[in-house]
């Protein structure tokens, strides 16, 4: 029997921060999947009110193919969990890039579904093959219509780039309000432009077959020839290009669009190596204060709760009061 992929769904969310639907969007992933004909192969495990203790232990305990985490982002591109008394605690990025890689091994792609979070999922694009973050503040709504739309298409086996672009174009179909800043970040050497499914690939680092180890070659692959890059944010694509053009790209070519992704062919003016070099790598810049115009209301997934402005009291507003007879 096949080994089952499993999805480990992780929320939080704490008490000083606003409501969200996570328990919603972990029933739209389930009756998302149901849909498809790979519905068999999947396997979801969901856990609520993580604190970051509980990251290691799960990811030891499950050995998860997918991790999708539901809740809040901060200002300061953290993901927030539960801490001490049900209060927001902020996960370390750094930290959290050292945790996947330990599970690197079985972990494929990481979903953070919470504002402010593509600096997280762009470090993590070092040690997993792929993750998705959002740029900026993001409408509840919208997270749980992307994790549906996603979830779908994995479903009926297509690849994770595919999947992603299908839940872009619903959410561009549906007119969802608040779903702009979605990203998608592939790790160095793997080929964005694949057509195979998570579904059809599981399983095959550890089977002995020639299929499997051409799997491991094809992933522990040093690619130093031109590739194909993938990017959905405009902002992004402009700071990414204007960044390595200065440090080695002589030009970008676009050789496929659509409206939900664009796929763009580099021409290396020197080595690569020279270009990706650690101390020259591309950093995603911090999100404005005032970008995404988010008002930290009720439904939004920053991190923030809406505090309650102070009444106005007016002469109409005061109750009548009746005179007492005179005596």
């Amino acid at each position: 029997m096949a080994e089952k992929i499993r999805i480990l769904f992780l929320s939080a969310n704490p008490w000083n921060t606003s409501r969200i639907l996570v328990d919603k969007e972990a029933r739209e992933i389930f009756e998302r999947l149901e849909e498809g004909p790979c519905r068999d192969k999947f396997e979801l495990h969901k856990h609520a009110a993580i604190r970051p203790g509980d990251l290691h232990r799960l990811l030891m305990k499950y050995k998860p193919t997918i991790v999708h985490f539901s809740g809040h982002g901060s200002k300061n591109c953290k993901i927030i969990l539960e801490g001490t008394h049900g209060r927001g605690k902020q996960v370390d990025p750094q930290g959290l890039v050292d945790l996947f890689r330990f599970s690197s091994q079985h972990v494929r792609l990481v979903l953070l579904n919470a504002c402010f979070t593509s600096p997280q999922a762009s470090a993590l694009a070092g040690v997993i093959d792929y993750s998705i973050g959002i740029s900026k503040a993001i409408g509840d709504r919208a997270g749980v219509a992307f994790a549906g739309g996603f979830y779908r298409a994995l479903g009926f086996g297509k690849a994770v780039p595919e999947a992603f672009a299908s839940a872009k174009a619903e959410l561009r179909l549906t007119k969802t309000p608040r779903s702009k800043g979605i990203e998608l970040f592939v790790r160095r050497g793997i080929d964005e432009m694949a057509t195979v499914s998570i579904a059809d690939t599981h399983g095959l680092d550890n089977s002995p077959n020639p299929l499997g180890l051409g799997f491991k070659e094809l992933r522990a692959k040093d690619a130093t020839e031109d590739q194909a890059r993938c990017f959905q944010s405009t902002t992004v694509e402009r700071s990414f290009i204007l960044k390595q053009t200065r440090e080695g790209i002589e030009s970008a070519t676009t050789i496929f669009e659509t409206s939900a992704v664009s796929y763009v062919r580099f021409s290396w003016s020197r080595p690569r190596e020279l270009c990706l070099k650690p101390d020259m790598k591309w950093t995603p810049r911090l999100p404005d204060r005032d970008e995404g115009n988010c008002k930290y209301d009720q439904g939004s997934r920053s991190g923030r709760s809406r505090k309650a402005l102070p009444r106005k009291t007016t002469i109409a507003s005061l109750p009548a009061r009746r005179r007492s007879p005179p005596v």
